[in-house]
């Protein structure tokens, strides 16, 4: 259920929320971050249980909003475990696994170290558990609370929702090599300090300017970074891409996740009209036709949001029509980064990717 604010939920929709003794699932877009106090005090002032995070925008169906909130009863929730990178006894064994298939992982984009998390985590689970999920977080790239349970909002952490219901995931993003390889001689997390032993801003922009129309100079730096990503070499798979957001004073590039040093780096470029495609193919990914589909939960880069403006909703439809012969409801958000693992290896932090899962009753 979609809501622009929390007073319109009515008291037939909570009772409505009532039903099933499921875990409620909320998005919340970051215009509406005002309200989430007061929507986590209504739901536990009526006994219900539930989880979530503050996301750029929020995804039903075929729209992308920027402002409201979306409640989604997730099925055979099993357990809800929160996770504090200042907290060390947080990432305690977990127990009982054998009847898990899926887990929802939001966590708090800001975190220090989002790789280190992500394998305290994982090392916790077995590795037959599909895992899909994305960093909350604003636009500001600013550390605030943006994850919450029944215990309220917290920040520099992760929330870990373990449930019964089987899934199947797609991961694709479209993007394609513009120039490359060069070599990241020079990081500290997510900053790329040298690209090929030399200032990494002075290469990034040469060889952009040389190749393309783009000037830095008459741009602002994240209008044309927006188009031009980075992307790690992943053997058998798409490049694994790294979103560039900013430059420092010392011609240093910041990303929103981290970037291993020594690692062989593209710099990458899209097409609207293929990326579209990859949308297509990610729900395809996900498809099973004997199952009764609960839900098609999408986890998108914002920054694919910023570079598809107006062409985006596009990108949910190619989605939704993958499911037209199925009563299909999409649900999701735009985030900053994205989370999978579909049980056979490490779970992967993506940027600019669309992440997808179907939850089946």
């Amino acid at each position: 259920m979609y809501f622009r604010t929390v007073a319109d939920i009515t008291k037939d929709n909570l009772r409505s929320l009532q039903e099933g003794n499921r875990y409620l699932l909320i998005f919340i877009a970051e215009k509406t971050a005002s309200e989430a106090n007061s929507l986590i005090d209504l739901l536990n002032q009526n006994s219900l249980m539930f989880f979530g995070g503050i996301y750029p925008t929020i995804i039903q169906d075929t729209s992308n909003y920027h402002e409201g909130f979306i409640i989604i009863s997730i099925p055979n929730v099993r357990e809800i475990v929160k996770f504090s990178v200042k907290d060390e006894s947080s990432f305690r064994e977990i127990k009982n696994l054998e009847s898990i298939n899926t887990a929802i992982l939001l966590i708090d984009a800001m975190v220090s170290e989002t790789d280190s998390l992500l394998k305290k985590i994982y090392g916790l689970l077995n590795n037959e558990i599909n895992i899909v999920g994305g960093g909350a977080g604003f636009m500001t790239f600013e550390q605030q609370p943006c994850i919450f349970t029944n215990e309220g909002m917290f920040e520099d952490g992760a929330i870990l929702a373990l449930f019964e219901s089987k899934s199947k995931i797609g991961v694709k993003h479209g993007w394609e090599v513009f120039a490359g390889p060069f070599i990241a001689t020079s990081t500290d997390k997510n900053i790329i300090k040298e690209l090929n032993w030399r200032p990494a801003f002075d290469v990034y922009k040469e060889v952009i300017e040389l190749n393309s129309e783009n000037s830095f100079s008459k741009s602002d730096f994240i209008e044309i970074a927006k188009i031009f990503p980075f992307g790690i070499y992943k053997e058998g798979a798409e490049f694994v891409v790294r979103d560039p957001i900013a430059v420092n004073d010392k011609g240093e590039i910041i990303c929103i996740s981290e970037v291993p040093e020594n690692s062989t780096l593209q710099i990458l470029t899209g097409d609207p009209e293929k990326l579209i495609i990859a949308a297509t193919d990610v729900a395809k990914q996900t498809y099973q036709e004997q199952d009764d589909l609960a839900c098609l939960m999408v986890f998108d880069c914002i920054t694919r949001v910023m570079y598809l403006e107006d062409q985006f909703e596009k990108e949910l439809i190619a989605m939704k029509s993958v499911y037209s012969n199925k009563k299909c409801k999409i649900r999701g958000v735009s985030t900053l980064g994205e989370i999978a693992s579909s049980g056979m290896g490490f779970v992967d932090f993506y940027n600019k990717t669309i992440v997808a899962s179907s939850l089946f009753d």
